[in-house]
């Protein structure tokens, strides 16, 4: 009987390790990553939406069933642009920080002018599985990258307008072009069936960069917003209950007349200068 008792006394005590091990993962073995409930995602997780540790899924194993931690986001996503019109999209845009994406009047573009907006769209190579053997077990077959235009009203909170034709009336109107020569047009503000375009990653990648081009000015209490995102939302049947929060960037645009002035690549020398200095 004591051998019994003993035997089961051991089996107790390794069944409540090997319990307790992927629960203490679950609820967030990693600093920073929930000792407690979760503080991202709707269950008891220590990162994420559902019962995972740092994914969907039950247990510690994550998105793509790592050993090892892994960041839980899709990817990086960014929108940048000449925010203190320099000239330049450097580090002293960075440096201003979400204030001149996010805030009124955002990138202010004159009519009639074009400026560059650097997108970077980078899934999370550490989402792909290394520990193990080599497999190919990749999440583009999921993921889609998206951008997309619409106008906003400032005064409401939700930025929507009454109809559509109020929008355009208040924000103007911008278009989106592939490249400077405009020879590809991606999106138009005036046109409802031309505010979002989509790169899924199956077939294609999302460009490094768009040209944004003023046409008509945006009335005071308006403004445009672009959007960049990546979201695994090209998923179907059963695997959408896993979908996990879309990754984006945003950039605020409007349009004056004149556009912000001066800007170091405009030649602003006069035409015609006297120096009085005829005869000597």
């Amino acid at each position: 009987m004591k051998i019994k008792s003993l035997t089961i006394g051991i089996l107790a005590v390794v069944v409540a390790l090997v319990v307790a091990s992927p629960a203490n993962a679950q609820w967030g073995s990693f600093p920073g990553w929930g000792t407690g409930p979760s503080w991202y995602g709707s269950g008891p997780g220590g990162f994420g939406p559902g019962w995972g540790a740092w994914g969907p899924g039950y247990g510690a194993g994550g998105y793509w069933n790592h050993i090892s931690p892994v960041s839980p986001y899709l990817g990086r996503v960014q929108i940048k642009g000449d925010v203190d019109y320099s000239n330049q999209i450097d580090f002293a845009d960075a440096a201003l920080g979400n204030e001149a994406k996010r805030n009124p009047n955002g990138l202010i573009v004159g009519s009639g002018e074009m400026t560059k907006l650097l997108l970077t769209c980078q899934p999370n190579a550490d989402r792909q599985s290394s520990v193990g053997e080599p497999k190919v077990r990749l999440p583009f077959p999921v993921l889609v990258a998206s951008l997309e235009l619409r106008g906003i009203n400032l005064a409401h909170k939700k930025g929507r307008f009454a109809t559509f034709e109020d929008e355009v009336a208040a924000c103007g109107r911008v278009l989106i072009w592939l490249d400077h020569t405009k020879r590809y047009l991606l999106l138009d503000s005036s046109d409802p069936t031309r505010r979002r375009v989509e790169w899924p990653y199956s077939s294609s990648v999302p460009p490094e960069r768009v040209f944004v081009e003023g046409v008509s000015p945006t009335q005071p209490g308006s403004a445009f917003i672009v959007t960049l995102e990546l979201d695994d939302s090209n998923r179907h049947g059963l695997s959408k209950i896993f979908s996990e929060p879309a990754i984006w960037d945003r950039q605020l645009i409007s349009v004056q007349t004149p556009g912000k002035q001066p800007k170091p690549w405009k030649d602003m020398t006069p035409v015609w200068v006297t120096r009085h200095t005829a005869g000597k």
